[in-house]
């Protein structure tokens, strides 16, 4: 009686340990699902904006850039800004994981870096005082 009392435990034991991997294998890939739907649809909106614009918008070069650009080609850099903002953030609060944070940076670090951009950068600069990670963030690309 007593055998058959320790295979039920380790039997009870099993199915506990099992469950529990199984949860959490499940949570991990959602949230790796979440975070790659979070990107792809900061990425489409990135994207749409980004049609937009004129293509002098994204000339590279040392020169300061002064387009003259209409309000909503203005508005539509500065909603640029924001959602690469936003998804900073996602990202430093762990909604985004790291990982695919990384296939993107440098594609977002080049377009900051664009003169246009440093120019709305410049435009905006106050308001991100209140978000000192994303300022340190913007600096670094500055210098960089």
């Amino acid at each position: 009686m007593q055998v058959l009392d320790h295979i039920l435990r380790f039997m009870t034991l099993g199915t506990i340990i099992v469950s529990s991997i199984a949860i959490y294998a499940a949570l991990h890939t959602n949230n790796r699902r979440v975070g790659a739907d979070i990107f792809l649809k900061y990425s489409d909106r990135i994207s749409n904006l980004r049609r937009t614009l004129p293509i002098a918008a994204f000339v590279e070069r040392d020169a300061p850039c002064n387009l003259d650009m209409t309000p909503d080609e203005r508005r539509a850099a500065h909603e640029i800004i924001y959602s690469i903002y936003e998804l900073y953030e996602l990202k430093v609060h762990g909604f985004l994981p790291s990982a695919i944070w990384k296939i993107r940076e440098p594609d977002i670090e080049r377009t900051l870096s664009l003169p246009f951009f440093r120019q709305e950068l410049a435009a905006l600069e106050g308001r991100f005082t209140r978000h000192p990670r994303f300022a340190s963030w913007l600096e670094q690309l500055r210098r960089g």
